[in-house]
């Protein structure tokens, strides 16, 4: 079974120097931050706000560094060695400063377009434990990444839930670890793809007025162990942006793939909406 979208590597973006520079405590400072993300956004002359600062934030609240890479910030060292010592009970995200900042701070830019770029569970958990380990804890202990998964699409749900409801109109879910061209068909149907493919149930009820993006890998996987099925709707932006806020409007469209969010121009004049379709979840 193949994988039919391939990834261009569309994100061009830097974090900018003057930026890059600032403490890390502007995460968890709401006026500050707001400031810096207008900024950016004026430097680069976008239309758009892109948040949070840190790749992979959730994976950062729950126990992972945060570090500075060459043009940006993401997490760093692997805070687990083994499943065993991951407690998901423990787990929570909306108590943090930095979640609470960043709910703050759409509430006050909600007048922008918003993105908000959240990871799938697998990778969430995947910024604890090498993934490595985790790849083969789907062979050996699959009860136990089950558990600890389950955890953390709550707590993300309830994350993507409040930013929605601060004024977040388009959540762009990717998922760089563990789409289905990474750990096999069997492997995505019932642990990665099954995590993301709960989170979106869970989300689902929320998104009225709001859409999911799903990475083009992500949403190609989906597809590719009937998780999800393709529909072609007709829009009338320019832009891939301008679409993703005319889909806003559709109280029936609630997640789009199938392409990548960083894409400037939509020639085609139509968007890829994904309807959740689950028909088999164990393999026989």
């Amino acid at each position: 079974m193949g994988q039919i979208w391939k990834c261009n590597g569309d994100d061009k973006r830097t974090m900018p120097r003057w930026l890059w520079e600032k403490d890390l405590s502007i995460l968890s400072n709401e006026e500050e931050m707001a400031k810096v993300l207008l900024a950016w956004k004026k430097a680069e002359n976008r239309k758009e706000i892109i948040l949070p600062l840190v790749q992979n934030l959730e994976g950062a609240v729950l126990g992972a560094d945060v570090i500075k890479r060459e043009n940006y910030w993401t997490t760093g060292d692997y805070p687990f060695s083994r499943l065993e010592e991951i407690k998901p009970e423990q787990f929570t995200l909306m108590q943090d400063k930095r979640i609470k900042t960043i709910i703050e701070v759409t509430k006050k830019l909600k007048e922008k377009p918003l993105i908000l770029e959240a990871e799938a569970p697998f990778s969430i958990l995947a910024a604890l434990i090498d993934p490595m380990k985790l790849y083969l804890a789907m062979q050996t202990e699959p009860e136990k990444l089950e558990k600890i998964l389950k955890k953390i699409v709550l707590e993300e749900a309830e994350y993507i839930k409040a930013v929605i409801q601060a004024g977040c109109r388009i959540i762009s879910l990717a998922e760089p670890t563990a789409t289905m061209d990474m750990v096999g068909e069997k492997c995505f149907k019932e642990c990665s793809g099954m995590a993301t493919f709960m989170l979106l149930k869970e989300i689902e009820k929320f998104l009225s007025n709001s859409v999911v993006h799903l990475c083009g890998k992500l949403s190609g996987s989906m597809i590719a162990v009937h998780m999800a099925k393709e529909e072609e709707d007709f829009v009338t932006g320019e832009t891939y942006l301008e679409n993703l806020i005319e889909v806003t409007k559709n109280p029936e469209i609630h997640f789009v793939g199938q392409r990548c969010i960083h894409q400037k121009k939509n020639e085609s004049g139509k968007i890829h909406v994904m309807r959740l379709n689950l028909i088999q979840t164990k393999s026989t």
